[in-house]
């Protein structure tokens, strides 16, 4: 493997890495305990105690979050030269009791001036996947199959598993009083602590893989990280800082920054940020679905073919039965709901 590859596949992980810290700022929506505790932070140069305050009623209590706009942006790449960025948003709105959110997701990545966009769509009866500007209807089965994998057959929005922030924020001082959306905030800027944030990501794997939820991917999450990519990100990862902006009469999360330096070993050095955002909380969002839809069968078979053109897809998806593999391989997933074994060996379906 040449050093080109390793260093993108660096990259990868520490977007990655990133990624999951955006989970936090929902993860904290569903805690038991309730904090209403107001801590005034404003007028800058706050004390370390003034900010673990914010934090703490930041990161506990149960927080109202029932509809508004979220916005998604990883950046990577290797100073003056590749870069990669992602982005993922939209609005969305949590109906309550046993009904399935409502959301209108849209996301694209671009890598040095290529990439894709995509998108995914809840009318909460209703899922549509849109991609290459068509919009594809998902069959009201896997609609079912992921309640069921998810558990919202009983809630509307499965617990998320909590990676702790204040286990792995240092250092932190209260920044002054900002608005964020037309909303006051209080900026909290801190310090990472990289090897403890590895502790809470694997914290969260696990309880993911107790949930059954890495199921869904095919075994493609795993249950911890790896012990070498460890060691690679936190050799990798220099000065990593993270800025928080919590409303300053509800301490929810508004907006998240969190940037590092990246130094693969021998190779160039690079810088990763993500950013997270949310705006118009608890406003009514308008989501509908597409006025013209097709086939998701349609999108599943375009797709193995672009598979097998490039060589990825393995012997069925680049011959005339893409579409029946591809149906049984449908099949083999609803069948198998809940059942994690089961599931990855449906891949072996793609591959005959």
């Amino acid at each position: 493997m040449n050093h080109r590859v390793l260093e993108h596949r660096a990259r990868a992980v520490v977007a990655l890495l990133l990624a999951i810290v955006a989970a936090f700022a929902l993860s904290a929506c569903g805690s038991d305990d309730d904090s209403s505790t107001t801590t005034s932070g404003g007028g800058g140069g706050g004390e370390t105690a003034d900010a673990r305050t914010l934090l703490e009623e930041t990161f506990t209590g149960t927080k109202d979050v029932r509809s508004g706009r979220f916005a998604l942006s990883i950046r990577a790449g290797e100073d003056g030269g590749e870069q990669i960025s992602v982005s993922l948003g939209g609005p969305f709105e949590s109906q309550g009791g046993d009904d399935y959110p409502k959301f209108d997701i849209d996301a694209s990545i671009d890598a040095s001036g290529q990439g894709f966009r995509a998108g995914l769509i809840s009318t909460s009866d209703r899922l549509f996947v849109e991609f290459d500007g068509s919009a594809y209807e998902v069959p009201a089965e896997y609609l079912e199959m992921a309640r069921r994998q998810t558990g919202t057959e009983d809630r509307a929005v499965p617990a998320l598993p909590d990676l702790d922030p204040q286990s792995w924020i240092e250092n932190p001082e209260v920044v002054g009083t900002e608005q964020v959306g037309g909303v006051d905030t209080e900026h909290i800027t801190a310090d990472v602590n990289v090897a403890a944030l590895m502790d809470s990501i694997d914290s969260v794997l696990a309880e993911l893989d107790r949930q059954g939820l890495s199921g869904a991917t095919g075994g493609q999450v795993p249950s911890s990280i790896p012990a070498d990519a460890r060691a690679q990100i936190e050799r990798a990862v220099k000065d990593p800082r993270i800025d928080v902006w919590t409303g300053s009469d509800d301490k929810t999360v508004r907006k998240i920054e969190l940037t590092t330096g990246v130094q693969p070993e021998g190779e160039r050095a690079g810088s990763a940020s993500l950013t997270f955002e949310l705006t118009g909380l608890n406003e009514a969002q308008t989501i509908e679905a597409p006025a013209n839809t097709r086939p998701i069968d349609e999108l599943l078979a375009g797709l193995g073919g672009l598979l097998g053109a490039s060589g990825l897809g393995g012997g069925a998806a680049g011959g005339g039965a893409d579409a029946d593999a591809l149906g049984e391989y449908q099949r083999c997933l609803l069948d198998a709901a809940g059942d994690t074994a089961a599931q990855q060996k449906c891949a072996d379906l793609l591959t005959r």
